[in-house]
């Protein structure tokens, strides 16, 4: 296990300069915060563009961390405040913003080193521990220095043991300069196969794909993978069955990063021999009546489905493309409460996440849910892709747009553990 200290690196010095009376000092009010919120993906191998590790990273972008936490940015964290609560949640809390902006304002003073907190550890290698088994992609895929992104699908042929079933799947690139999302999943091994071969030649291993990721998306938070986000195993009783004519499919959303980049991404599944008692599954909502004309702000999509038996919500995945705004999703019961599911005022398609609920959120029959998204495709919409703004319709290319959110559920008051 490596240990990055935000105490043990933050000085030379053994005393510090002293601070403006009543001020934030670094050691005793920042770090804590930078420790908790932001260190996890900025430190060395990790998405984040920078270090913020010792306090020379932290004071020269004092003012950076201010502005883009003020404006709920960083860290990446689109959720508001719900009914629901998440794993893994890094929404900065008033009295935290309040604190930075204090220390920057008062020309970001170091304080005393003794009052740092203990040093922060992040695990090295498999966070699982040694998985039963890794596969990893057939060979290195060249990312290009620039242009779009790229969508690709990679085949992993893997043999699950008879009698063993997979519980976890931890997902691990390579190069996390590049890799922005990734989703696992299985696909008859003939269907992979075919899509290999129909692959145009020299073009690497893989084969291009869309915004959807091809195949079946392996069930909860082992499907999905995006910076910050720590692996959770399928709850208690929800291991996943592995038929032998099927392979592991993963698809990489990859981002150039100025100059040619190799990626080669590894999976470790933890298997169990404990047959599943009950099985996940996803309710679906899904608008494809796109049609948001050039310079449209606010257009809105809905989608309602009832709930026919009754089920507990384990995560929810919500999806758009780049000029989607909003996501939000209640839960109506047959006795009239409701449940704000998700709330994405501030949609970002860099910061796709799947959200894993701390507790089972409890659906009766006839549950209604509704759910709405949101599009800018005015010329004032950063994220717009078309100069000038032009129509936009369904598809999965990312200047096409849908609205999308899926429910992992199983039936109710059957979960496990679920960590």
């Amino acid at each position: 296990m490596a240990v990055l200290g935000l105490a043990s690196v933050a000085s030379v010095a053994t005393a510090a300069a002293p601070s403006p009376a009543g001020s934030p000092t670094y050691h005793k009010d920042v770090a804590p915060i930078v420790a908790a919120n932001c260190a996890g993906c900025h430190r060395p191998g990790e998405a984040a563009p920078f270090p913020l590790l010792s306090y020379g990273d932290a004071k020269r972008r004092a003012g950076q961390i201010v502005d883009l936490t003020s404006r709920r940015i960083m860290p990446p964290w689109k959720p508001d405040g719900g009914d629901v609560h998440f794993v893994g949640e890094r929404r900065l809390t008033d009295a935290q913003l309040a604190t930075l902006k204090s220390w920057s304002e008062a020309g970001a003073p170091e304080g005393n080193p003794a009052d740092a907190p203990p040093a922060p550890a992040f695990p090295e290698g498999w966070r699982f521990g040694t998985p039963d088994l890794v596969v990893s992609m057939p060979a290195e895929y060249t990312v290009p220095a620039d242009g779009p992104d790229v969508y690709r699908t990679f085949v992993l042929p893997v043999a699950v043991p008879p009698g063993k079933y997979v519980r976890a799947a931890e997902y691990r690139p390579r190069n996390r300069q590049v890799v922005h999302h990734a989703v696992l999943g299985s696909m008859k091994r003939d269907e992979a196969n075919r899509r290999l071969s129909a692959e145009p030649a020299g073009t690497g291993p893989g084969f291009k794909s869309g915004l959807n990721a091809p195949g079946d998306r392996l069930p909860g938070s082992p499907g999905i993978w995006v910076p910050g986000k720590d692996p959770l195993p399928l709850p208690d009783g929800y291991a996943l069955p592995w038929p032998a004519d099927r392979d592991l499919v993963l698809q990489l959303h990859l981002h150039p990063t100025g100059k040619p980049e190799d990626e080669l991404s590894s999976v470790g599944l933890y298997l169990t021999d404990a047959p599943p008692t009950g099985r996940m599954s996803a309710v679906v909502l899904m608008n494809s009546q796109v049609d948001i004309p050039p310079g449209a702000v606010g257009h809105t999509l809905k989608s309602t489905k009832t709930i026919k038996s009754d089920v507990d919500v384990i995560g929810l995945f919500p999806h758009m493309h780049l000029i989607g705004r909003t996501c939000a999703a209640t839960a109506t019961r047959p006795d009239g409460s409701a449940v704000r599911l998700l709330s994405i005022p501030d949609w970002d398609f860099r910061w796709q996440g799947y959200y894993q609920c701390r507790e089972p959120v409890r659906l009766p029959a006839g549950t209604r849910i509704d759910t709405t998204w949101t599009f800018d495709n005015s010329a004032d919409n950063p994220a717009q892709p078309s100069n000038p703004p032009r129509r936009v319709r369904f598809g999965e290319g990312t200047t096409d747009e849908m609205g999308a959110l899926v429910l992992d559920v199983i039936p109710a008051g059957k979960v496990g553990s679920t960590r």
